[in-house]
């Protein structure tokens, strides 16, 4: 199951925070996740920055 954690220390989901994305197998997943991340949250109104794989395997995605 895929799991998103909010870079953002404060936890608020505003334009420039990245999301980062662990447990999924590629890029369409990754986007997948954050989408269903941001509906449970109310929160949909975000564009999403194409995914950077980082070396540790997660995917980093930036609102926008």
């Amino acid at each position: 199951m895929p799991s998103v954690k909010n870079q953002d220390s404060s936890g608020k989901l505003e334009k420039g925070v990245i999301l980062s994305v662990s447990d999924v197998e590629n890029e369409n997943d990754a986007i997948l996740a954050v989408e269903n991340y941001l509906r449970e949250k109310q929160t949909e109104q975000f564009e999403l920055a194409v995914p950077e794989k980082s070396e540790n395997g997660t995917y980093e995605i930036r609102l926008g």
